[in-house]
């Protein structure tokens, strides 16, 4: 696995006019009442020239990475965010207002932004920080184990197609791995047999709740298919019960993770940064490291964006364990 500059990596970096306006208009939303998540209510009052420059900066990552990087496009923000909180939940209430605005606001150009009521509260942005509680979970608060291959969510069918990170503090170069399928090196027999031979996918650790894993109903998904963009994925390993009796399967899947392993970068991000992955093309992860909980700690924002339908009509009749959207926004970008 390598880690790449960023003169290697699709690096986009903001004019200074657009860095400009969006410092601007995210300052007036704040002194007039505005948060993240009901920055829909004042669609009227963001710029048409800053959605027009966000949009060329976002389009979305159509390469067979399945990522890129807004260069410091947020650090007009990070620098007062305050100390890293020991938890999602134990934020101080404003203390990042201003951040979580201009976030929403480059998140919603890109598409239509959204959370889940069973987690962090229904909020649209998450706070991704090492909890003493989820230390050793497969989840985004851990941190003693490495967070394995997933793509966002992949329990559910309206699952978003762009996920969105943006990077507050880092100092101890903690990066996010990303891979792609339209890179890794599966045979043809192996990518069909992932096409045709449906897996159970349910939750993870972060959504409050119980899962029934059994039975004729219990939902299948199929972890591969083929777009007229290229082959997707769906792909959740510590969150996936494979059936029995289907060696074959067990072992193509496997050797989609070990693919998943050999094609796979590292993004280091810097304060400031937001790495957007293409959630249908790659899967993200991250190595471990030693948490301090001392307000010094990495810690990410996320945001979900759902784009457009280019997934399998099967996925339609899919319940998604009834876990209900906040959302999604209505999207910025007039096109979208």
């Amino acid at each position: 696995m390598g880690v790449l500059a960023h003169d290697e990596m699709d690096v986009r970096t903001a004019g200074e006019d657009v860095q400009e306006l969006l410092r601007r208009t995210t300052f007036s939303l704040t002194a007039d009442g505005a948060t993240a998540d009901s920055l829909y209510l004042y669609r009227d009052r963001i710029p048409a020239a800053l959605v027009a420059g966000l949009s060329e900066l976002t389009r979305v990552p159509r390469s067979a990475s399945g990522y890129c990087v807004l260069k410091g496009i947020l650090s007009e923000f990070t620098g007062v965010a305050g100390p890293t909180p020991q938890s999602w939940d134990a934020l101080e209430p404003g203390q990042t207002r201003e951040l979580d605005i201009a976030f929403a606001i480059v998140a919603s150009v890109t598409g239509r932004a959204f959370g889940w009521k069973a987690q962090q509260d229904g909020r649209l942005v998450h706070n991704i920080v090492p909890s003493r509680a989820s230390a050793n979970l497969q989840v985004g608060a851990s941190s003693t184990v490495r967070l394995e291959w997933h793509t966002e969510d992949s329990y559910h069918p309206d699952r978003p197609e762009l996920l969105l990170l943006a990077c507050v503090r880092n100092p101890d170069r903690v990066g996010t791995d990303v891979a792609s399928i339209r890179c890794a090196d599966l045979t043809e027999e192996d990518i069909a047999v992932l096409a045709a031979q449906p897996v159970l996918l349910y939750p993870d650790d972060s959504y409050a709740g119980s899962w029934s894993f059994d039975g004729p109903d219990a939902p299948r998904m199929r972890t591969v298919w083929e777009t007229a963009d290229g082959l997707c994925m769906r792909f959740d390993p510590p969150y996936t019960t494979l059936p029995d009796g289907q060696p074959e399967l067990r072992a193509a899947w496997e050797r989609l993770g070990a693919a998943l392993d050999r094609c796979a970068t590292t993004v280091m991000a810097d304060p400031g940064d937001v790495v957007m992955v293409n959630n249908d093309v790659a899967a993200h992860a991250r190595r471990p490291f030693r948490a301090r909980y001392d307000g010094t700690d990495r810690w990410m924002k996320r945001i979900l964006v759902r784009s457009e339908w280019r997934r399998l009509e099967t996925e339609r009749d899919e319940p998604g364990y009834d876990q209900v959207q906040v959302g999604p926004y209505p999207s910025l970008h007039a096109g979208r």
